[in-house]
């Protein structure tokens, strides 16, 4: 066992990337979000692509060798780019609007958001309206509510009516149709569960896609009037795997595929709460296991690798119930936090055991991660602090006048508005582009907490004196920075929105110092191996480079480092070696 540090930025796309070639960030290229040289300076595009990773990967070594590789939804795993190479899912993109969804999950509420809800959060519901049902076909005796839910996908705007249906006296029951035929019901389930899984045929383009989505019915008052209805995200039947073939057979075998589950974003926005993501979440891991068991059983493989994200998604919105450090912290609910820890985390135990026993005793087996989170108690800054620095003009309209621009946060970082790089490059390189940077710089260490006093920034460089964090590539910032882990006065604490245990953004990772802690949350990681020529027993009282992950693994396999790796392999964990000291 070892901690190991991440590299900057401290977030999915980097990291993974990092583990899967040994190389940093400067050469591999890849982080959240990318910017290319001479794109303009407020594009980026998802850095997830294989297409967009420049280092050499650990199953492209495999495949050199003959060898064939399991791929579960693994970050720049897609487009496939090695022979020998069985995929599920795809290119690990955590985020909304992945290469094949047809919707994005979503809910139906018949109260109205709260006023304060930002607007990215309220796109996750829509209020319906319940009224009595009418027009319908073949509907039985008896008062029925009916609601409209619109459904927004890649091929345009669809709608299914849910009918609210008694049972004793009371609303219980939402069935779920795609036309008013009460003889051609698509799901049904009762409050507080979910429906059975809906297959369903959706137009995008000239073509029709068979799909599975299902909801779940989270609230339904007895008269009916307050509704509150979570649907999942609707994801195709194939076109996920390769071979082809494979999708439908694990469908058959396993069920539907959630490519998405619930994330952070649902639970503040209200649409989902902790139970229903939970719920999901584990329905994914169980998929997982079930599938990953499958796999190892039916193919002769050299290589299996696999990312899942539900501890990303979990620990963004549940840090401050085991966080002091958090304003939103309360110790009356310490013990219900660390309760629901142990909940999730089983789910996570759960998964490593059915890999475990699929592969048996004689393989390399490691569990690693890409980051930590620290509690979110910063004073993020942005645009803003140019603009009044006088870095950055907007026309009247708002929109950045580039022509007046010198500097831009963008990335995770502040890119300078470069001639001869940029499009509309205003900055001359050499001394004026130093000049700018300077400026940057001692603009963003003079920022201050506006209620601490304490600094926003803990470190602020030129991207070539990072270099220590895998930074100074030509897709990094010019000026990178870190931000600072102060803890915040219970004042700061705000509480908008009202779900269970809080819903609001607490777990955070990305711009922090790879070894940045607050008082239970780090942004440091782990790295658990167990097999063959490993030492057993052994806690490293350092911690490891997540790049050393990939040429410790391929050293204790038998076979060459990826190409580009820049890690090294960590010995003292190895049989034979002497232990580290502290």
């Amino acid at each position: 066992y070892s901690r190991a540090l991440p590299h900057w930025p401290a977030e999915t796309g980097c990291n993974w990337a990092t583990i899967a070639t040994g190389a940093t960030p400067a050469r591999h290229g890849c982080k959240y979000s990318v910017h290319l040289p001479g794109w303009p300076l407020d594009k980026v595009v998802p850095g997830f692509s294989s297409e967009l990773c420049r280092a050499e990967q650990i199953w492209q070594v495999v495949d050199r060798l003959g060898g064939l590789s399991i791929i579960i939804d693994y970050p720049q795993s897609y487009p496939i780019n090695a022979k020998r190479v069985v995929h599920v899912g795809e290119d690990g993109y955590p985020g909304p609007n992945s290469r094949l969804c047809i919707a994005n999950a979503h809910a139906y509420v018949t109260r109205d958001p709260p006023p304060e809800l930002p607007e990215y959060l309220r796109r996750y519901l829509t209020k319906v309206e319940v009224r009595r049902a009418e027009g319908w076909a073949n509907l039985p005796e008896g008062e029925r509510l009916e609601a409209e839910l619109p459904v927004e996908t890649r091929g345009g705007a669809v709608t299914f009516y849910a009918l609210l249906e008694r049972e004793g006296g009371a609303y219980r029951r939402v069935s779920l149709f795609a036309e008013r035929d009460y003889s051609k019901k698509l799901g049904e389930a009762q409050a507080g569960s979910w429906s059975n899984w809906v297959r369903w045929r959706f137009r995008l383009g000239g073509e029709i896609v068979w799909a599975y989505f299902r909801y779940k019915v989270i609230e339904l008052s007895e008269d009916g009037r307050s509704l509150h209805i979570y649907m999942s995200q609707v994801y195709p039947e194939e076109g996920w795997t390769h071979p082809p073939e494979l999708a439908k057979e694990l469908v058959n075998r396993f069920g539907p595929y959630l490519h998405r589950p619930t994330e952070q974003a649902l639970v503040v926005s209200g649409a989902s709460d902790i139970e229903t993501f939970i719920e999901e979440q584990e329905y994914q891991a169980e998929w997982y296991s079930k599938v990953a068991s499958h796999l190892l059983r039916k193919y002769d493989w050299s290589l299996f690798i696999m990312k899942w994200h539900g501890p990303d998604f979990f620990e963004h919105f549940s840090l401050h119930m085991i966080d002091p450090s958090h304003p939103l912290f309360d110790p009356e609910r310490e013990a219900e936090g660390w309760e629901l820890y142990a909940r999730f985390y089983g789910i996570c135990d759960r998964l490593v055991s059915s890999v475990l026993s699929a592969v048996g005793d004689d393989v390399v087996v490691a569990v690693v991660a890409d980051h930590g989170h620290v509690a979110n108690v910063v004073h993020h800054v942005g645009n803003e602090v140019l603009e009044e620095a006088g870095l950055l003009a907007r026309r009247p309209d708002g929109s950045v006048d580039w022509s007046r621009t010198k500097a831009v946060f963008l990335a995770e970082g502040v890119w300078v508005n470069l001639k001869g790089r940029d499009p509309h490059g205003v900055v001359e390189p050499g001394e004026e582009y130093e000049r700018v940077r300077d400026e940057v710089i001692a603009l963003l260490l003079s920022l201050r907490d506006p209620e601490t006093g304490r600094p926003v920034f803990s470190m602020v460089c030129r991207r070539e004196e990072a270099k220590a964090l895998g930074v100074g590539g030509d897709r990094d910032p010019d000026v990178v920075f870190c931000y600072s882990t102060w803890a915040q006065p219970k004042a700061r604490a705000k509480r908008p929105l009202k779900h269970p245990l809080w819903g609001v953004v607490t777990g955070t990772h990305g711009a922090y110092l790879p070894s940045a802690k607050t008082a239970v949350g780090t942004i440091e990681t782990v790295f658990i191996v167990r097999g063959p020529g490993v030492k057993r027993g052994y806690r490293r009282p350092r911690p490891i480079a997540l790049s050393d992950v990939a040429p410790t693994l391929c050293y204790v396999a038998g076979i060459p480092a990826p190409r580009d790796a820049e890690g090294r392999v960590v010995r003292d964990m190895l049989e034979g070696e002497p232990d580290l000291e502290a």
